[in-house]
């Protein structure tokens, strides 16, 4: 007995087959590189090098990793492409937040010294 192979079903599974590969194949996390691209860039628009510099220059390295792995086809470097957007992202927003600490702490030094010689002047005003 002979088998006889239809041709419309060898067809049909050879387009399977292509389109399981294709839609295996891992997507760039565009998101977390994105997330990652804006706090850099805020972080460096607020001059965050001056008050964290290892948090920024962390976050630089960590984020250029991020966009040589992300363009390659291997699941794994995808994954690790992520990994280190999210992580170029986080030490970005430390390096804010310590950035913005800093800057409060100046404001807060300043009015002190302010107050301070207020207080001395009222003193030698008054007599004391």
């Amino acid at each position: 007995m002979k088998t006889v192979i239809n041709p419309y079903s060898m067809l049909m599974v050879c387009g399977a087959l292509v389109l399981s590969a294709c839609a295996t194949a891992p997507q760039p996390p565009t998101d977390a590189l994105q997330a990652a691209d804006i706090a850099v860039a805020n972080a460096d628009k607020d001059r965050a090098a001056e008050y964290a510099p290892l948090e920024m220059r962390t976050a630089h390295e960590k984020l250029a990793a991020a966009h040589n792995n992300g363009d390659k086809p291997d699941e794994q470097r995808v994954t690790q492409s992520r990994w280190l957007a999210d992580e170029a992202r986080a030490d970005a927003e430390l390096a804010s937040a310590k950035t913005r600490f800093a800057q409060a702490d100046l404001v807060n030094q300043d009015l002190r010294k302010s107050s301070e010689t207020l207080r001395q002047e009222l003193q030698r005003s008054s007599g004391n």
